[in-house]
């Protein structure tokens, strides 16, 4: 008796589909996830671009305008100088103004081990454009040159030092903002609670540095250095001491705040 074969029906593809598609992560099967995520890109990109450009734009304006207004030094004595008290400051204490945001990252950076640049390497990196401002100085002193003014010229490396750790400080507060809301990521409470407090601080502080030492440099190009002395100066900071900070230091934390924000989205 010959047996009857029954061809084996064909497997539905529903259950497969389904299978491929509970495998998928829903940003590639959401159209809207999809265009949140390239939204959230495209903005931390914009982010990245703005901080690093816009100080440095915020210094070359900030000198061109006293440049514009030169009064000369007769003038300063009848003028309002409100950034006076900074200024005293910063003659005496300006090469290590940097210390205090990059100390309050380390101390935070006791909870983000992530952080770029990380603060010993951005110590090392304003460290060289400490030695670099300095060798110019010393450099200037011997030849009796006043072809540009050091005031300024000392100022660019603090905007420079200023613009990393504000930078660097925001992505780490970024960073221990998405470790909070992962349920800590093992770090207790308290202590990120400290150290989002310590990033914050180093932002902020960085962020004053840099606006009053703008100020400062305004008054400085429009009464106390001719034209000719602050451009130069404003040329030499910018490619020997910026143009280093920015490498070493400023555009990695950039691209570090760039990636904070992405994943905080």
């Amino acid at each position: 008796m010959r047996q009857r074969r029954v061809a084996a029906s064909p497997v539905s593809p529903e259950p497969q589909e389904m299978a491929r598609n509970a495998a998928e992560p829903l940003s590639t099967r959401d159209p809207w996830a999809q265009r949140n995520s390239a939204s959230t890109e495209a903005f931390g990109a914009a982010v990245v671009n703005f901080v690093i450009v816009t100080p440095m734009v915020l210094w070359g304006v900030v000198l061109l305008a006293g440049t514009a207004t030169y009064a000369g030094p007769g003038a300063a004595q009848n003028a309002h100088l409100p950034l006076a008290w900074y200024d005293a400051l910063f003659v005496r204490f300006g090469p290590l103004f940097f210390m205090l945001p990059l100390a309050l990252r380390a101390f935070s950076d006791v909870a983000d081990e992530t952080s770029l640049p990380t603060p010993a390497r951005a110590f090392v990196v304003y460290a060289i454009v400490g030695l670099v401002r300095l060798a110019v100085y010393l450099l200037g002193l011997a030849l009796g040159s006043r072809a540009m003014s050091d005031h300024l010229f000392l100022g660019a490396t603090v905007v420079a030092s200023a613009q990393g750790e504000a930078v660097a400080c925001a992505a780490t507060a970024l960073r221990l903002t998405a470790t909070a809301r992962a349920a800590g990521g093992g770090v207790s409470r308290a202590r990120l609670s400290l150290a989002m407090l310590a990033a914050t601080a180093g932002m902020l502080v960085a962020t004053a540095l840099l606006v009053l030492q703008c100020g400062d440099a305004y008054a400085t190009a429009a009464y106390f250095h001719p034209p000719r002395e602050t451009v130069v100066a404003w040329a030499t900071g910018f490619a020997l001491c910026q143009c280093v900070a920015l490498v070493g230091a400023v555009v990695p934390a950039a691209r570090s705040l760039g990636a904070a924000i992405v994943a905080l989205a």
